[in-house]
């Protein structure tokens, strides 16, 4: 079952490693005031595939429309694994998109 979220990515990176490739991304969100203990905004990794770093390389950090899977993550823990992203071009967080260097 799919989720669908909004956040605000703030760095996709990638990795390339003995033939294994992956990428993640992490992103905020305001804190949904169930823990008295936590204040300001969660932070969560998300894996994704390699080439989501292209797509996000010159907009970061922007908020996004996500839709995002639930896999087995580390020590039997639930993780989400990205399966849609798309920039919002209307958010104030989004940067205005710089022409590629060469």
């Amino acid at each position: 079952m799919n989720m669908n979220f909004t956040g605000t990515v703030i760095q996709a990176k990638r990795y390339s490693m003995d033939g294994n490739q992956g990428a993640s991304i992490f992103l905020t969100q305001p804190t949904d005031g169930d823990n008295p203990d936590v204040c300001g905004l969660e932070i969560m990794k998300m894996s994704a595939d390699y080439s989501v770093v292209e797509l996000l390389k010159n907009v970061l950090p922007c908020e996004c429309d996500i839709v995002a899977k639930p896999v087995a993550g580390a020590q039997q823990k639930m993780a989400f694994k990205l399966v849609s992203i798309k920039p919002k071009t209307d958010s104030p967080t989004a940067k205005q998109p710089r022409p590629a260097q060469s």
